[in-house]
């Protein structure tokens, strides 16, 4: 488990897949992100999409209404984007000090192991176009973000 740096909440490496998701989701398209859609993209079960999206609802992460669809809240884009950034970085870093392409999997595995200052500092050894959360407003204006 990883802690986010806003705050105390720890979000597990499968918890934080949800709500990347989430947010990719609702970069390509306007909220509420429905649970066939989230299932479908994470290729999970619709019953662990459910399950999840209470969970973060009762954390504060996300709204959740059934048979309409969830939202991120504030603190849940907050996080989401945090973690992408983190991949983001791992993945450029890697790029561009070894040419090693990490497939997204590996990246994001890896960004949440390191702690936030590692990876500020592997950010800052090249040109990363977001600082400490990814900034894209669509879902196009980053490559790493949609892959």
């Amino acid at each position: 488990m990883a802690t986010t740096s806003d705050d105390e909440r720890t979000i597990s490496l499968s918890e934080g897949r949800y709500l990347c998701g989430m947010l990719t989701l609702t970069l390509a398209d306007d909220p509420p992100i429905s649970n066939s859609e989230l299932a479908d993209f994470l290729e999970v079960s619709a019953a662990s999409v459910t399950e999840m999206l209470d969970s973060f609802e009762k954390e504060g992460l996300v709204t959740h209404e059934p048979y309409y669809g969830a939202e991120l809240t504030a603190c849940g884009e907050r996080v989401a984007r945090e973690f992408r950034w983190r991949r983001c970085a791992v993945q450029r870093f890697f790029e561009a000090t070894s040419r090693v392409q990490l497939q997204s999997e590996q990246a994001y595995r890896i960004g949440r192991l390191l702690s936030h200052e590692d990876v500020c500092k592997l950010s800052d050894r090249f040109d990363q176009p977001c600082s400490e959360y990814c900034e894209a407003t669509e879902p196009d204006e980053c490559n790493i973000l949609v892959s």
